[in-house]
């Protein structure tokens, strides 16, 4: 069984280190959304696309189960529809309604990322105050924000498109499991039933025997 793991909007594969090791199988592949959507904007792309061009780079099929956080569990779930493997999503959404920001305006969001109005110090600063300082996630939502911050405007505006461009694709398969934490501060839990987690939007970094019990749970179901 081949586990691939994906990270969300701004991260690399690290985020998945205190859950990996403990998920046993026979090939674990971690991809990393800045080396594969690049450093030139792309402006037609979209989840599915993405998907679609993941199925095919990795020979994604049914036997394969997908982890991804956040953005990861947005791009699993188009790869279920692609293909119908097992896949769960932590502090993900099957919904684009459940990202909580400030809009959902695709034009609006390309310019303040463009400007530099978006993903600033100040915003770093505020959002850190307000939902991160001194608790364990600090470190990793700082890690994350300054990559964003600091990284490829291209590379990062290729990464919204993943979030919020349209798909014409209606998507209807359901996830095989939802792991949320109450306190998430980016996206709202989920409708649908879900596996409620201490921590916030990085439970698998912060609290990882709570996120990694139940997805041994479900591979041990097959």
């Amino acid at each position: 069984m081949r586990i691939i793991y994906i990270p969300g909007l701004g991260e690399k594969p690290n985020i998945f280190d205190n859950i990996a090791p403990h998920i046993a199988c026979t090939e674990r592949i971690f991809l990393d959304n800045w080396e594969l959507l690049g450093n030139i904007y792309k402006k037609e792309i979209d989840v599915l696309e993405y998907a679609s061009a993941l199925v095919a780079k990795y020979n994604l099929f049914r036997d394969d189960v997908i982890i991804g956080h956040s953005m990861g569990g947005w791009i699993a779930y188009h790869i279920k529809h692609l293909v119908n493997c097992r896949i769960v999503q932590v502090a993900s959404w099957t919904d684009t309604k459940k990202i909580i920001g400030p809009t959902s305006n695709l034009s609006l969001i390309y310019f303040l990322t463009k400007s530099g109005l978006y993903f600033n110090r100040f915003m770093q600063q505020y959002t850190l105050r307000k939902f991160y300082k001194g608790k364990p996630s600090e470190p990793i939502f700082t890690e994350t924000f300054n990559r964003v911050r600091k990284g490829n405007s291209s590379n990062v505006l290729n990464q919204l498109n993943i979030v919020f461009k349209p798909v014409k694709t209606i998507v209807k398969v359901i996830p095989d499991l939802r792991i949320h934490s109450n306190e998430d501060a980016i996206i709202h839990i989920p409708s649908e039933p879900f596996v409620e987690v201490p921590g916030d939007h990085f439970c698998l970094y912060t609290h990882p025997k709570e996120v990694y019990q139940p997805i041994l749970k479900l591979l041990a179901e097959e």
